[in-house]
């Protein structure tokens, strides 16, 4: 359970977490027999959580009991039959911006992402949750426990695809922190997953696996050099095996022109000897735009009349100047 969400259960939470999901629909089933308000009371008590109204809708469809459902809970069951495909009354929640959409979904997620509930299509209305409140609502606190819930999932060996791309949407470096903590895990399936997520062996951060927090605090420098380059690439594990969630803009690199977006943007050089430059840069190897982009990153650090006229000269010279200035280093 959510340890932001109080140790005082509802007294349907109470049976369900000791004796089970059957008990607790039996309990219910034998309550509305004997007193059909205090059923309902119980249906519509605020400390009741996500999990257990939704291992009891098969009950209350059955005991023809919805209509006493609190305006939260009925629109919470409502968005979770849209995400399961059962929604007959042909509303889209999901999409409507409402407020009263947020607060449900924002209760569905608080009170359920802790749990795990052997129920068909639970996970995905978590996922589906997270989603539209990271990405609609532009909810940013629910960015840790999500990604907690990931890492939780992958250790359970359970689906973790919808919501790492949830997650990844957000194109926000903080994501890229919350990921980067768990390298320095103990636990070596946290620390496999975190450094996949951020594709680490492109970053040059020494995989040394006996050396964790010095692994994390290398990751974190490489972000800092290259976040003003950064972008979000869109990739997913749906549609790649090994997708790079996010990536160094080279060229704006190259060119020492970061931008407050972490999305990919068109570059141009701001003179004509540099547009030369930036054309004669698109058309290298990977490796050696890498190269120069690294190379400028340093030199402009140091003195930037010395990069301006560094970055006039043939690209052929620029190559051979970074490469005699990282052997210098060594």
């Amino acid at each position: 359970m959510n340890s932001g969400h109080s140790k005082d259960y509802s007294y349907l939470d109470r049976i369900r977490i000791q004796e089970g999901a059957d008990k607790c629909r039996a309990a219910l089933a034998e309550t509305f027999r004997r007193d059909t308000r205090h059923a309902a009371a119980l249906l519509s008590d605020d400390r009741l959580t996500f999990p257990c109204l939704y291992i009891l809708r098969g009950q209350m469809e059955g005991l023809r009991i919805q209509g006493y459902l609190n305006p939260r809970h009925m629109l919470a069951l409502q968005i979770a039959n849209q995400i399961r495909g059962s929604e007959a009354s042909g509303v889209d929640y999901l999409s409507s911006g409402r407020e009263a959409v947020y607060s449900a979904l924002k209760w569905i997620w608080e009170t359920g992402c802790a749990e795990e509930v052997a129920e068909d299509d639970y996970e995905q209305i978590l996922d589906v949750a997270a989603s539209v409140l990271i990405n609609t609502y532009r909810d940013r606190d629910i960015l840790p426990p999500a990604a907690e819930l990931i890492f939780k999932r992958n250790r359970n060996g359970r689906y973790i695809h919808d919501l790492v791309w949830a997650l990844f949407q957000v194109h926000d470096p903080r994501v890229l922190k919350l990921i980067a903590e768990r390298v320095r895990s103990s636990e070596p399936k946290d620390a496999a997953l975190a450094a996949e997520l951020l594709n680490m062996e492109e970053t040059g951060v020494p995989a040394d696996e006996g050396n964790k927090e010095g692994r994390y605090a290398g990751y974190l420098r490489w972000l800092e050099e290259n976040e003003p380059y950064l972008y979000f690439t869109q990739e997913s594990f749906q549609y790649a095996g090994r997708p790079a969630f996010c990536a160094v803009d080279l060229e704006r690199k190259y060119l020492q022109k970061g931008v407050p977006s972490y999305d990919k943007q068109p570059v141009s050089a701001t003179d004509e000897d540099a547009d030369e430059s930036l054309a004669a840069f698109k058309r290298l190897s990977a490796g050696e735009q890498k190269t120069l982009s690294e190379y400028s990153q340093k030199i402009h650090g140091k003195s930037v009349p010395a990069w301006r006229e560094w970055l006039r000269a043939p690209v052929g010279e620029q190559i051979r100047a970074a490469k005699a200035g990282w052997e210098g280093d060594k």
